[in-house]
């Protein structure tokens, strides 16, 4: 019943994507599409959900902690690695033409030799620096990687019990903080990119600790009813995010929602829709998806800009549809490709490495929705 989460982990993946994508149809995105950053908070809530399914009874139990941070990252770095490896010929090949005076903006400015330590390290989203770089969409990997951490020192300490309250008053406290701060919305990264996270993240642990009934309804009528509200309800607070700061708080509330509703074992027509095996694949793959499109949306962009002498800030209409079609189809194959070659072989062999055996050569099979 949980693949139906893992299938909207894609579709997340997907629309934060285009999120980043500068080719619009009109004068500027659609509002929905123009706020779709938060969907990295779902990731998130998800991730918090499913840390506490996956380790909840095992941290600071038959799980030290030498296993669980090499499980972590054997899972998160590999593939981090690989695609921070990637942007160095493409910023390489960039600063050269800069320095060469074919115009843009100086690459070095961000992409330095600290801040490439520091994505090294993954530590370059916790407040580090005050901009994002490199692989720019890896900044949330570095928080998530802390609040991993932060999870596991909880859960041995003043969370032993495993009740309700403490991840409320996380999730709670880490909201506070950011809904306090001078800002009309809540796209924090590098600053207090830390404190979104661990309160989207708790939110997902105390979702998951509810421990609601999986099969609230025997009818998948009633289940698509149920279905449709949640998703339009969720279109709808992150479609105003931008009218008031409400819609923010609004949004994450509209996000916790549809992951309970999506993770009844009933399925409505919305449901069966993300059980489809397309669906499926993408969310197994949206781990990549996530940390690829950064770079294909970067080769795009400037083929379109300087080769193609295209003005990528105007509008397109029907052509930027085509493009960012074109975009995604690219993204979602070179996905595919990184997740077998690097992100599922190299957590395989961290795996077996940890459970002292050599790994099949199809590898173990993967679960309905992966942890992280």
């Amino acid at each position: 019943m949980y693949g139906k989460l893992e299938s909207l982990r894609g579709v997340a993946a997907l629309l934060v994507v285009l999120y980043h994508s500068s080719f619009s149809f009109g004068d500027r995105s659609v509002a929905f599409i123009g706020n779709s950053y938060l969907f990295v908070d779902f990731f998130f809530i998800l991730s918090g959900f499913v840390m506490a399914l996956a380790y909840g009874d095992r941290v600071g139990r038959d799980m030290p902690f030498w296993r669980y941070i090499a499980l972590r990252l054997g899972r998160i770095y590999p593939l981090h690695l690989f695609m921070l490896l990637a942007w160095v010929p493409y910023i390489l090949v960039k600063q050269y033409l800069y320095n060469a005076g074919f115009g843009g903006s100086d690459p070095s400015e961000k992409a330095n030799l600290a801040s490439f330590v520091s994505n090294l390290l993954l530590i370059h989203g916790m407040g580090l620096h005050d901009y994002v770089s490199w692989n720019f969409p890896s900044w949330s990997i570095s928080v998530e990687l802390f609040a991993y951490v932060a999870f596991y020192a909880i859960a041995v300490t003043f969370d032993r019990s495993r009740n309700l309250y403490i991840p409320a008053i996380i999730s709670l406290t880490c909201y506070a903080l950011i809904f306090s701060l001078d800002r009309p919305d809540i796209d924090y990264s590098y600053d207090y990119g830390f404190f979104r996270c661990l309160g989207s993240f708790y939110l997902g642990v105390f979702l998951f600790r509810l421990g609601l009934d999986r099969r609230p309804f025997e009818s998948a009528a009633a289940m698509s009813v149920l279905e449709v509200v949640s998703v339009a309800f969720l279109i709808t607070a992150v479609s105003l995010v931008k009218v008031d700061e409400f819609f923010s708080a609004l949004s994450l509330m509209s996000f916790a929602g549809v992951l309970v509703v999506f993770s009844f074992s009933t399925s409505g027509i919305l449901g069966r829709l993300l059980e489809t095996s397309a669906l499926r694949n993408l969310g197994i793959w949206s781990y990549s998806v996530y940390l690829v499109h950064g770079l294909v949306l970067a080769g795009f962009h400037n083929v379109f800009e300087y080769v193609l002498k295209v003005d990528i800030d105007a509008a397109m209409g029907v052509k930027s549809l085509l493009i960012n079609a074109l975009a995604l189809a690219i993204t979602i194959a070179v996905s595919r490709y990184t997740y077998i070659h690097i992100e599922k072989r190299f957590r395989d062999q961290v795996k077996a490495w940890i459970n002292n055996k050599t790994p099949t050569a199809s590898g173990p099979k993967a679960p309905g929705v992966v942890a992280g």
